[in-house]
């Protein structure tokens, strides 16, 4: 940020120095004195625009430089210095001007609370200091970092665009020169006009079009796989996935979100800002033709003179347009957000049907998924209905708007036309430079439906990165839950008091230790908070207060009840959370064989979906023979065994003992065939309120 800014200053000072240089040529032909003074505004807008997002600072610098080339051009251009060819290609005087307006309505937009919830997602991107991503090798040496890669491609997509525009103004003159030569039957300028004109201009028109597609490609792929990285690696950082249902920001299926919301958001953002930059540079210079040609515009079939008569009609036409556009269109805006909505629904509910299967057909629970699958998809049609009638409706109106659009300037200059009062080259001229800048003003009309999807597409990706926000936040201390390593032995919790996210507290300890070494054993009735204490020691629960300390530098592992298990080969799974390549072929064949699953021995590189094809017990075992191969220090064991027969159950207990002697062993679990294999007992005793706090409590005897 600090180098854009100054790379800023520097442009400032070097657009006043080229204006004052412009003004201080005698003799010399040069631009009008209008674009001199421009450069003046444009060193100004410069300076200003140092508190502006990184996104927004791209085109305003952009600006700054084509304000440079394009008004040293014509000035090179006046000079003489120039080959004619290239000089006749050169857009009118005006075109340097534009690129200041354009600037200044950049600065004055960055306000506008649309545009700053697209920045907040946008910057991050331009204004990261990563190395460049080694996955795409498009442009991967266009800059130092990847932020600054994004910068130079978004300012080359500008430059492009620009120069389309260019070219869409100089193809405005080549249609009225020539058309006065086939009016005045001048063969040699409608060949030249043909030959010397249009050819160069169709090859660049070409060669433009393709490289613009290039660009655009190379910046889409490099900042989709910048974003979705930065998004999934904080989503899962820190617990933040986990945390996302209990804060107020609502964030449903981040799946989605990161997917496609990211994927549509980035396509959306660099399509809709390169074509209102180009609409808005069509503007700027079509207002300016179409003035010099209506500056002393007759009304038809009346003496009245009405300067810039065009211009104020069109403006007229454009505005009433968007204003019905918009009472039409805005119903869409909440419907294409209802419409990712339930869509994700659906595909969620669909997954969840394929993981849960053998659970599903063991209940005979088939009717009642359809039912519930009919319900959500349901609501697909519902909600898309509502969007057709609404799409209709708005196509109704921009189709015969457009169509009107096509014959309303010829009505208009037709009467002067006929009177001789203007040329066909002139007629021709004035339609099209009417349609450039109708269509322009027309952009907010014609891309409504894209504008709707975008918007919602926004408040998505806001939402979620919010939401990412809060659960963080609900990480720190000062929610009142603190984690820290001030303890040298056991796992210790001071005034800790733990609740759930309703508020309602459900644990209480005024003291607690868990002693390094040996085994200890959690006991107490369902709901008592078992559970929850242990995610308070992992570090994961953010409601309660107090405080709980693990001993630095140890390395814990947590096995809920229902262990994950990842898509991949089987080697995954066992070696998670751990890289595939952490532990030796026979490190993990012997886990799995001292976690009693020696028919998986040899089937580590086999790809399957392992939670579907294992049962619960080996599931288990498959979580058991991952502590085996990590060895922590500190093992946590949430009814981890429950489904297990107490014999295999017994042999895993020793199993752990034998092969993990310096791990120190905490298990939450209701069989009293465990108490054998734990050397203590803690026990969540009820108290007052309904809550529950864990004490010491002697061993019981051992049946006889």
């Amino acid at each position: 940020m600090a180098a854009l800014k100054s790379r800023l200053g520097i442009q400032a000072v070097l657009t006043a120095l080229a204006a004052l240089l412009l003004l201080a040529m005698p003799g010399i032909p040069s631009p009008p004195l209008y674009v001199s003074l421009a450069g003046f505004a444009m060193a100004g807008i410069l300076i200003a625009s140092n508190s502006l997002s990184a996104y927004l600072k791209i085109f305003i610098s952009v600006y700054g430089v084509g304000y440079l080339l394009l008004a040293g051009a014509k000035t090179l251009a006046a000079m003489g210095a120039l080959p004619g060819v290239v000089a006749a290609l050169l857009p009118p005087d005006f075109a340097a001007t534009g690129s200041v307006v354009f600037a200044a309505i950049v600065l004055a937009v960055s306000h506008w609370k649309p545009i700053r919830d697209i920045t907040l997602i946008a910057d991050p991107y331009f204004a990261s200091h990563d190395a460049p991503s080694r996955e795409i090798g498009m442009f991967r040496r266009f800059g130092r970092t990847e932020g600054q890669i994004g910068r130079n491609l978004v300012a080359l997509s500008i430059f492009v665009s620009f120069a389309d525009v260019a070219l869409t103004l100089r193809f405005n003159f080549f249609y009225r020169d020539m058309y006065n030569a086939l009016q005045e039957f001048d063969a040699p300028s409608f060949w030249y006009q043909l030959g010397w004109i249009f050819v160069p201009l169709a090859i660049l028109n070409v060669v433009i079009g393709m490289f613009d597609i290039y660009v655009d490609a190379g910046l889409q792929l490099r900042w989709r796989t910048w974003l979705t990285h930065n998004l999934y690696e904080r989503w899962l950082g820190e617990g933040t996935h986990y945390r996302i249902p209990f804060v107020d920001e609502h964030a449903d299926n981040p799946d989605q979100r990161i997917q496609s919301d990211v994927n549509n958001f980035i396509a959306q953002t660099t399509t809709l800002s390169t074509r209102l930059l180009s609409q808005a540079a069509q503007l700027v210079s079509f207002i300016v033709i179409l003035w010099t040609l209506s500056r002393d515009f007759v009304l038809p079939f009346t003496d009245a003179v009405i300067p810039g008569f065009l211009v104020w009609l069109v403006i007229a036409y454009a505005v009433v347009g968007t204003w019905l556009t918009h009472l039409i269109g805005k119903p869409l805006i909440g419907l294409d957000y209802r419409q990712e909505q339930v869509e994700a629904d659906f595909r969620f509910a669909l997954a969840r049907n394929r993981i849960y299967s053998e659970q599903i057909a063991l209940l005979r629970g088939e009717r009642a998924e359809a039912s519930r699958l009919a319900t959500l998809f349901h609501a697909i049609v519902d909600n898309y209905v509502g969007i057709i009638f609404r799409r209709i409706k708005l196509i109704a109106f921009t189709f015969s708007y457009r169509q009107m659009s096509a014959i309303f300037p010829l009505v208009i200059a037709a009467p002067s036309f006929f009177a001789k009062k203007i040329t066909l080259g002139a007629l021709q001229q004035t339609s099209n430079a009417f349609s450039n800048v109708q269509n322009s003003l027309n952009f907010f009309i014609n891309s409504y439906t894209i504008l709707a999807a975008y918007k919602a597409n926004t408040i998505r990706l806001g939402s979620f990165k919010r939401a990412m926000t809060q659960a963080e936040a609900l990480a720190g201390a000062g929610y009142g839950l603190a984690n820290g390593n001030e303890t040298a032995g056991g796992v210790t919790a001071r005034d800790l008091t733990l609740a759930l996210p309703d508020g309602r507290e459900i644990v209480h300890a005024g003291a607690l230790e868990l002693p390094k070494g040996g085994a200890t054993l959690v006991t107490g009735p369902s709901g008592s908070g078992k559970s929850t204490l242990f995610r308070a020691i992992a570090g994961i629960w953010p409601f309660g207060k107090g405080r709980v300390d693990v001993p630095a530098g140890q390395s814990a592992l947590v096995l809920p009840q229902r262990p994950y298990l990842p898509l991949g080969s089987l080697r995954g799974a066992v070696a998670y959370p751990n890289p595939i390549d952490r532990f030796s072929d026979e490190e993990m064949r012997d886990a799995l064989k001292a976690a009693q699953l020696p028919q998986l021995a040899d089937k580590l590189d086999e790809v399957d979906t392992w939670d579907r094809r294992l049962s619960g017990g080996e599931q288990q075992r498959l979580a058991i023979a991952r502590a085996i191969l990590a060895k922590p220090d500190w093992l946590f064991l949430d009814e981890s065994t429950a489904a297990l027969d107490e014999e295999t159950e017994a042999e895993i207990y020793r199993t752990l003992r034998a092969t993990m002697p310096g791990t120190t062993i905490v298990s939450i679990g209701h069989r009293s065939t465990l108490h054998k294999h734990h050397d203590r007992r803690v026990e969540m005793k009820p108290t007052e309120g309904g809550r529950f706090e864990p004490r010491l409590s002697a061993m019981p005897a051992p049946a006889e």
